[in-house]
């Protein structure tokens, strides 16, 4: 940002939800100057460092205890994402990598296979689709022996986050003034409310702030949600011995039933994405994150050679207690979305085009189930919160480590 601004509305955090709430506003109000503000650059944040899983239908993600009208609630907000998300696409024609291909949700351990098994009674209780999978079948599909149990749903779209992330800022509506390399440093009320950005200041009406596991830096939610980060690699183009060994499948897409276990993708028939490993609050040394890839890369594929990993990269996530996000008003003209939780595309396109909704004043069915499902449990301060977090991951690998043992 060089210079001073004015508008009805700045949108701080051009990630999912951001470029979603400036879009949404600058669509209803194209008369409007709307200012967007980034600290970084478009997609280097952990918006574009996803694994680029778009899964419209929840119940592969959430536990077949849940409460029917959460998975409900759930199911009408991620197909509000994937409309938003969809509209903005086909109005921007490019390219991101969009691949129905559907997912395999997969089980290394005997729990994950009970686990995977009564995932199915939810399915077939709600009409889904999937297709189950012979031992011989995860083998020769996926390539590897790792998994005790498996199913292919059809309901998930896979993209390339990155590319993702340049298309929707290369296609914002033009009343939206986008400002990248431009922290906020200051926020304040007065007349409205003042943002500092370097030596500049924008002074707007209305204020969202879209910035995920940053809020609690301007002030907000610092008891309701903690920061995690997620490790991920990208081998190099496979050799065609090398890709074979990846499964018969062209492109493919794995999440898991237990919590600690990775994400994976087969890309473009040549390459091997692994997400795996958290730390809390802050990000692990580049060494620790490529040794832990590297056994994970082994554990799965051991026909692959251990420096196969072109490209390596952290990201953070916000994560509440009981997994529900952060929606909310702050206080007269401020609102905040957050909480991603680790399901960031379509919901969090979803939630900041509420945001922007309940901002504006508009106040839709679906934005006030919203808005009363959004209530996050209470995280105590440190050093319990770390002390907690670090027993809790502990507990997770143990058990894992056994089952699979």
């Amino acid at each position: 940002m060089q210079t001073d601004l004015q508008a009805r509305f700045v949108v701080v955090g051009a990630g999912y939800a951001g470029l979603a709430a400036a879009r949404a506003l600058a669509l209803r109000h194209p008369d409007e100057r709307i200012v967007l503000l980034d600290a970084g650059q478009p997609a280097e944040s952990s918006s574009g460092r996803n694994s680029g899983f778009m899964l419209d239908l929840p119940y592969a993600k959430i536990s077949s205890g849940s409460d029917p009208a959460v998975r409900d609630w759930q199911v009408r907000l991620l197909a509000h994402g994937m409309q938003h998300l969809r509209a903005a696409i086909e109005a921007g024609n490019f390219d991101c990598g969009w691949q129905p291909n559907g997912h395999y949700k997969a089980a290394t351990t005997a729990v994950g296979a009970r686990n995977l098994e009564a995932l199915t009674q939810t399915l077939d209780a709600h009409g889904v689709h999937y297709r189950r999978l012979a031992p011989s079948e995860i083998t020769d599909e996926l390539g590897t022996p790792r998994y005790t149990a498996a199913l292919w749903l059809r309901n998930c779209t896979v993209v390339q986050p990155a590319e993702l992330m340049h298309g929707l800022v290369g296609t914002l509506p033009p009343n939206v003034d986008l400002h990248t390399d431009s922290p906020v440093s200051g926020l304040r009320r007065r007349q409205g409310y003042e943002l500092q950005v370097g030596p500049h200041c924008v002074r707007a009406r209305q204020v969202l702030l879209c910035v995920g596991a940053e809020l609690p830096a301007f002030g907000h939610a610092g008891s309701r949600q903690l920061t995690v980060f997620t490790y991920a690699g990208l081998t190099r183009a496979l050799t065609d011995g090398e890709a074979a060994g990846l499964g018969s499948a062209t492109d493919w897409g794995v999440t898991p039933v237990e919590r600690l276990e990775a994400t994976s993708r087969k890309v473009g028939g040549r390459r091997y994405m692994l997400r795996l490993g958290f730390s809390y609050k802050s990000e692990l040394a580049p060494e620790q994150v490529q040794a832990m890839l590297q056994t994970g890369l082994r554990e799965r594929y051991p026909g692959l050679p251990a420096d196969a990993f072109e490209h390596v990269w952290g990201g953070a996530v916000g994560m509440t207690r009981n997994d529900v996000p952060i929606v909310r008003q702050l206080a007269e003209g401020l609102h905040a979305v957050a909480g991603c939780n680790a399901s960031g595309i379509l919901k969090m396109t979803a939630l900041g085009s509420l945001l922007a909704e309940y901002a504006a004043g508009q106040h839709s069915p679906l934005l006030a189930e919203t808005l009363a499902r959004s209530r996050p449990g209470f995280i105590p301060p440190e050093p319990i919160r770390r002390l907690a977090f670090e027993w809790s991951l502990r507990r997770m690998r143990r058990e894992l480590a056994e089952h699979q043992t």
